[in-house]
């Protein structure tokens, strides 16, 4: 919340200077940990404003932007108006074989090449890269709700089976976190992944409490055949 952002910005000035000085605020959408969920509009504007006014620069992690904008029906150019700095990333929903791109003014850019040149990460013969990612932008973005579609329905055939539990508020993209019982995610893992189903356990490196999780993502090699597939292997790893 625009709240909580305030009070975890930190300036030099009135500190005893034991931490670093706050010039950037970052917000992920669709949010990752958040299940894949949404942010409305007026909390990302209220962000922007509360960076703005701390001399920060706001910057919109897009990884999934376009997964955000074809489910909440927002308009890609308002959901990003008052961030300085975009990334969008061409090779996961929209299905690039690689590549992401930094969107921001014509001075941001020109630094953000330079502090690329200096670590080295300049490429050569890109083009058919940057072809496919061009493809993508142009084809691929309004199917997203193909992939939202079925992880809807993932979500809530798996939810009605007594082993795992789900969160369908929150299931409002292509990504679907499943609850299952405590230091259980390991083992279903590992049984959905003989009945050719990846799924990543969210247990490492995450405290979920008394419960484990899993997390599953729809994407554009996903069919309908593979979603009745999945299921199947959800129940019979009961």
């Amino acid at each position: 919340a625009p709240n909580d952002v305030q009070m975890a910005i930190r300036k030099v000035a009135g500190s005893d200077s034991h931490y670093p000085e706050c010039t950037l605020i970052c917000v992920e959408n669709t949010a990752n940990v958040g299940g894949g969920s949404i942010y409305e509009q007026d909390t990302l504007d209220a962000i922007c404003e509360v960076a703005h006014s701390n001399d920060c620069r706001a910057h919109l992690d897009g990884a999934r932007m376009f997964n955000a904008v074809v489910s909440s029906g927002v308009d890609a150019a308002r959901m990003v108006r008052d961030f300085d700095t975009i990334s969008i990333c061409l090779s996961k929903g929209l299905g690039a074989p690689v590549g992401s791109v930094l969107v921001g003014d014509a001075a941001t850019i020109a630094e953000a090449h330079r502090w690329r040149k200096m670590f080295g990460g300049g490429m050569r013969q890109s083009g058919m890269l940057a072809a496919a990612g061009l493809y993508a932008l142009e084809n691929n973005i309004d199917r997203l709700a193909e992939d939202h579609s079925r992880a809807r329905r993932l979500a809530e055939a798996v939810d009605s089976m007594d082993a795992y539990s789900i969160d369908l508020g929150a299931v409002q993209s292509n990504m679907v976190y499943i609850n299952c019982k405590k230091d259980g995610a390991k083992s279903l893992v590992n049984s959905l992944a003989k009945q050719g189903v990846d799924v990543l356990d969210l247990e490492q490196g995450v405290d979920y409490g008394d419960i484990s999780t899993v997390r599953a993502v729809v994407h554009l090699h996903v069919t309908d055949e593979d979603i009745d597939r999945t299921i199947a292997a959800f129940d019979a790893a009961q």
